[in-house]
């Protein structure tokens, strides 16, 4: 795999992430309307790290500097996540917990690997990944 290809599997995760949240949005309305706003604001976050993503693609900066370090990056957790489809708000808690973990360790993994700007960007959304994965607990133990 390339570097931009994974980077378009990053982008795909995350927008991923965003529609789970937002199917969080709308079972919290019917359900827990007090998560609501939770789930808004993390979707919101996701879909700034997708557009994040989409942008240093088009640059093709990182692309240049990703290539170099591809055999060093396990990337089996995070791109093998598929479709979810929960059918409850407690199956979407429990899912958007694994994909943030996910996220959290290739973001980790990537800001390791990456001289400065990039791994400052990419330590600062693990860390943003690491609070969503961190507020769903939350969610999880109040259901």
């Amino acid at each position: 795999m390339n570097a931009k290809e994974l980077i378009e599997k990053l982008i795909w995760q995350e927008n991923e992430l965003y529609n789970l949240y937002k199917l969080g949005e709308t079972f919290a309305l019917f359900e827990r309307p007090e998560l609501r706003d939770v789930f808004s604001l993390i979707a919101e976050e996701e879909l700034r790290h997708k557009e994040t993503l989409k942008g240093l693609l088009k640059e093709g900066t990182l692309e240049r500097l990703i290539v170099d370090y591809m055999d060093e990056l396990s990337l089996e957790p995070v791109l093998s996540d598929k479709r979810a489809q929960p059918e409850s708000i407690e199956e979407l808690v429990v899912e958007a917990v694994l994909r943030e973990k996910h996220a959290y360790e290739m973001y980790s993994k990537l800001a390791e690997l990456l001289e400065s700007p990039f791994n400052d960007l990419f330590m600062h959304i693990a860390r943003e990944e690491l609070t969503h994965a961190y507020r769903l607990k939350l969610i999880y133990e109040s259901l």
